[in-house]
C-alpha cells in the first residue's frame, strides 16, 4: 500500500494539473481517520503552493446529497483559495473539472468556538453575520465506487466559494423553515429548506465544532463556515447563469463563460 502522502499528492496534482494518477488501488481501504490525515496533507501541499485557508465546510448534510452520493454521514473540509470569490466576478467553466454548484449559507464567526455542547442561542450569538453563497465543486470521483474516504481526501471536492454582498443577522433566519431555491438560466432546478441540513444548519455547525474538538482544534473568530446544501449538487457549464435565493439571506447569482 502506498503512503498517505502519496495519496494526498495524487489529489493535489489533480487539483493543480487536472491529471489524476491513483496512488492506491482501493481508497476504501483507508480508515476515516487516515482519510482526514490525507486531507491534512493535501491542505499542506496547497498551502506550500501559496493557497490560503479562510474557513471550513461540512458536506453530505442533507438527504438530497446523501442519496446523490450514497453516503449516510457528513464530512468536513477546508475552504481554500480561490475564494472567497466576490459575486459578479467573471468565471470560466473550463477552469473547473466537471463543474457543479450548491447553494450555501455562509457563516462568518465573531468568536472562537470550542464547546460542542453549545446551545442554539450561543451559536447564534457567535455568528457575526450570514451571507448567501454558491459553493463550486470539481465533481469528479476517480474510483469506480464513490466513498467517503475519497470525498474526504479530495477536501470535499471543494473548488471555490462565491459569497454575496447581502448580510443579515443569524437571528433573522428561520433555521427550520428558511427556503432555498436554485435556478439555472431562469428555470428552477432545485428547492429545499434549512431543516433539510441536519435538521438545522446550526446542527451542522455543532458537528464541525465537535469534529475539531475531537482533534484538539477549534473554529476561530473571522473564519467562514458553510454548513452544507439543502439541495443536491447541480451540474453547470459554459453559458449558464445560476441564481440561488433564500427567504431572508438574500440572493446570489453567478455566470459562467
Amino acid at each position: 500500500m502506498k503512503s498517505l502522502d502519496e495519496v494526498a499528492e495524487s489529489f493535489y496534482r489533480f487539483f493543480k494539473e487536472g491529471v489524476f494518477i491513483p496512488a492506491i488501488d482501493d481508497i476504501s481501504t483507508l480508515t476515516i481517520e487516515e482519510a482526514y490525515e490525507c486531507q491534512r496533507m493535501y491542505q499542506a501541499l496547497r498551502a506550500s503552493d501559496g493557497d490560503k485557508s479562510f474557513g471550513y465546510k461540512v458536506g453530505c448534510t442533507s438527504a438530497a446529497i446523501r442519496e446523490q452520493f450514497g453516503f449516510n454521514d457528513p464530512i468536513c473540509g477546508c475552504l481554500m483559495t480561490p475564494g472567497p470569490i466576490q459575486e459578479r466576478e467573471p468565471l470560466k467553466a473550463n477552469q473547473y473539472h466537471s463543474l457543479a454548484i450548491e447553494p450555501e449559507f455562509v457563516f462568518t464567526l465573531k468568536r472562537d468556538l470550542v464547546d460542542e455542547d453549545i446551545t442554539d442561542d450561543e451559536l447564534l450569538d457567535a455568528i457575526e453575520f450570514i451571507q448567501p453563497g454558491i459553493e463550486l465543486h470539481n465533481y469528479v470521483y476517480h474510483y469506480p465506487q464513490p466513498t467517503r474516504q475519497e470525498l474526504i481526501c479530495s477536501n470535499g471536492i471543494f473548488a471555490g466559494l462565491i459569497v454575496g454582498s447581502h448580510k443579515v443577522r443569524a437571528r433573522d433566519i428561520d433555521w427550520i423553515l428558511e427556503k432555498v431555491k436554485v435556478t439555472v438560466n431562469g428555470t428552477a432546478v432545485a428547492t429545499g429548506v434549512a431543516s433539510d441540513i441536519m435538521g438545522s444548519p446550526l446542527n451542522s455547525l455543532r458537528f464541525l465544532i465537535r469534529h475539531f474538538s475531537d482533534r484538539g482544534k477549534m473554529l476561530q473568530a473571522g473564519e467562514m463556515v458553510i454548513p452544507g446544501s439543502a439541495t443536491e449538487l447541480i451540474a453547470v457549464g459554459a453559458g449558464d447563469k445560476v441564481a440561488c435565493s433564500f427567504t431572508n439571506a438574500g440572493e446570489i447569482t453567478a455566470s459562467f463563460g
